[in-house]
């Protein structure tokens, strides 16, 4: 898999700057960046029909319905470790670990479940697990060391965010970036395994 491919997919788009930089004005505005989670989602479809451009930022009803659902399985997701953060994190030392161990793992399926969604458009797709395992262990050579570095670029971009606030555009163009890439490359890997 030729990583280079997918990260500089973006600047073969002619309006790249336009797109990326609305894209990190909309991360910055509190609840006007459920758009970002938006926008991502249609890179995940971009690269699911096997296009290499970035998506335009129009039609806002199916973008924004495409978006909300995205969060809802994401949260749904979600609920299983903030249940189980309570009860572990009385454990000293050991329930930080293994709270941050399910949040990665339970973050590693977000992206495949909602691609399962996005296959059909059947709402309950995102939690056949069955599925999801199976589309995981088709693309898991490749799919899970590119999750592994967004979520390292994530943090970096966070940090940078929190610790250098006169930076912290930069923190947020590199959240923004690393999002697009990813769910552009997942959508590509699942076409390519389809």
């Amino acid at each position: 898999m030729n990583f280079y491919h997918y990260i500089s997919f973006p600047f073969r788009d002619e309006d790249w700057i336009k797109k990326i930089l609305l894209g990190c004005v909309i991360s910055i505005v509190p609840v006007l960046n459920l758009l970002s989670l938006c926008y991502f989602v249609e890179c995940m479809k971009f690269g699911m029909a096997g296009r290499q451009s970035l998506p335009e930022w129009e039609r806002w009803e199916d973008f924004v319905r495409e978006g909300i659902i995205a969060f809802l399985i994401s949260l749904g997701y979600l609920l299983v470790p903030l249940l189980l953060a309570f009860p572990l994190l009385h454990i000293p030392m050991v329930g930080v670990f293994l709270v941050s161990i399910i949040i990665l793992t339970i973050g590693m399926i977000i992206p495949l479940a909602i691609a399962n969604y996005l296959k059909d458009h059947y709402p309950m797709d995102a939690i056949n697990i069955k599925e999801i395992f199976y589309m995981m262990n088709r693309v898991a050579t490749n799919y899970i060391p590119a999750y592994f570095m967004a979520v390292f670029l994530m943090a970096l971009g966070l940090t940078i965010v929190f610790l250098l606030p006169y930076l912290s555009f930069l923190g947020v163009l590199l959240i923004f970036y690393c999002g697009m890439i990813f769910f552009h490359f997942t959508g590509s890997l699942l076409n390519s395994r389809i």
